[in-house]
């Protein structure tokens, strides 16, 4: 395995919303988690890449037995095995054994059947930076002022709006844990654009309610990365706050 250098900065805020009684997402920013927080502030962080490091946000299938369980699950066991990530084969290979741990937990626990998380972040390491995700949450590339989805949601297509505001559906074909007997398969890749690099990852409750040229603008007007997170968890709260909402803005120099 080969050894980086320098650092990832981390922003992220988690929080419940205005509707949900309780927050079922969950972060990983390398060997940090956080679980069922209430945030109202932004927390940054200086990760090492001295050894590989894995940034996520996992959202609990809202409506489901025991969902934050499932996130926090998903995140703890992201967060024990992201110095061993040497690519995208290895996470894959984790996306699978979560997805079938939290399976084997819902059988053996009737009150938690059903229960699934999604997740999207990134892989940093020596060899490079790799996307992934299992479900709607997403992973963006920051272009300068420009988000880039580099995630693949895995929900139906959706006619367009004729209002012009973000089409959404609370339907997902696959999450981890949540597939049933399908077999869930995760989506990873490499983003192959040259450091520096910045991505942006967040729960639906972000995307699903403010449209991403909202996004680039509320970033390009802030002052910095937490003023960004603050004010995207802001305009979420403001278009209602219906679900839990996370939110990850890393920088790799």
């Amino acid at each position: 395995m080969g050894v980086a250098g320098g650092e990832v900065t981390v922003t992220a805020l988690t929080h419940r919303g205005a509707v949900r009684p309780a927050n079922e997402d969950a972060v990983v920013m390398g060997a940090l988690t956080v679980a069922s927080a209430n945030m109202t502030v932004p927390v940054r962080c200086v990760v090492s890449l001295t050894e590989p490091v894995l940034l996520a946000v996992a959202d609990g299938l809202g409506g489901h037995a025991a969902g934050e369980i499932a996130s926090e699950h998903a995140v703890h066991r992201m967060a024990e095995m992201s110095p061993r990530m040497t690519g995208p084969d290895d996470v894959a290979m984790l996306l699978k054994n979560i997805d079938e741990e939290i399976k084997d937990h819902a059988t053996q626990h009737a009150e938690f059947s059903g229960m699934g998380t999604t997740v999207a972040g990134m892989l940093v390491n020596a060899d490079g930076n790799f996307w992934f995700n299992v479900g709607d949450s997403r992973t963006y590339r920051l272009e300068g002022n420009r988000l880039r989805q580099l995630s693949q949601d895995d929900s139906p297509p959706l006619p367009p709006s004729e209002d012009g505001k973000p089409v959404t559906t609370n339907f997902i074909t696959q999450s981890l844990g949540g597939s049933g007997s399908t077999a869930m398969v995760p989506h990873v890749g490499r983003d192959a654009e040259p450091d520096p690099s910045a991505w942006l990852m967040c729960s639906d409750g972000l995307s699903d309610l403010v449209s991403q040229e909202d996004m680039e603008r509320i970033i390009a007007e802030a002052a910095d990365d937490e003023g960004a997170v603050y004010a995207l968890w802001r305009a979420a709260m403001d278009a209602s706050g219906r679900d839990n909402i996370s939110i990850l803005l890393a920088r790799r120099m």
